[in-house]
């Protein structure tokens, strides 16, 4: 148990540091590049290009921004759902498959996640039925979404013990865990894209990492921008 605690404890470092030093910051320097960007178009930068209002920029609210004329929140919620695949590590079994979902928001500027986990020996045969619920770190822009999230799990389900070559028994169990999550999205839109979900979780029944491919939907996107950048 020691060795496969200890394989955890090193996924959580991969998981979990890479996010944190990338993680989602103040988007007030976006909100000025792309105020500059939309303007590039209009010569700015020449001797007759517009001249940039500094007292409008600074009511600018730092948690939205403007692509293609289409208003976006930083600081948004976002769902994602997938299946894939996972390996238990307290039992000898091969490769079984995993589904899930989870509902990421924020509170101000920090992230959380509740969601689900189903696992089991393949798809459509489940013996394990998890919740979660973790702090996160998320980094987001316009091509990409990276988070890794950490919190408490319970797990319920059911193992098969063998008495002996004729005979098993079904054994329920419920049980308190740790969770750690990291996924990466490629967008298609700013709101909407695909991408991979990696996972770990352990309690004292038994210990699993995994993968799932994931849908991602974010609530970003809030209207059509109305006003002149630096209007706001």
């Amino acid at each position: 148990m020691k060795i496969k605690s200890s394989i955890l404890f090193f996924i959580a470092i991969a998981f979990i540091v890479p996010t944190y030093l990338v993680a989602q910051k103040d988007s007030s320097n976006i909100i000025l590049n792309s105020t500059v960007n939309n303007n590039s178009n209009k010569g700015l930068g020449n001797s007759n290009s517009p001249k940039i209002n500094n007292n409008k920029i600074k009511k600018i609210p730092d948690s939205i921004f403007v692509i293609n004329n289409k208003k976006f929140q930083y600081y948004n919620n976002w769902f994602t759902v997938g299946g894939g695949g996972q390996q238990n590590l307290s039992y000898e079994r091969a490769l079984g498959f995993a589904s899930g979902l989870d509902f990421n928001f924020h509170l101000l500027k920090q992230y959380y996640q509740i969601g689900t986990l189903l696992t089991g020996t393949r798809y459509g045969s489940y013996n394990c039925f998890q919740f979660h619920a973790a702090y996160g770190k998320r980094f987001e822009d316009k091509d990409y979404h990276f988070a890794a999230f950490l919190g408490p799990s319970y797990s319920s389900g059911f193992q098969f013990e063998i008495i002996d070559s004729a005979k098993s028994i079904k054994r329920n169990f419920s049980k308190p865990g740790i969770y750690l999550q990291a996924e990466i999205v490629k967008k298609i839109t700013y709101d909407v894209g695909i991408g991979a979900s990696f996972f770990a979780d352990w309690n004292k029944e038994q210990s699993m990492i995994g993968m799932r491919f994931i849908l991602y939907f974010s609530g970003a996107y809030i209207g059509k921008n109305k006003k002149n950048y630096s209007d706001y």
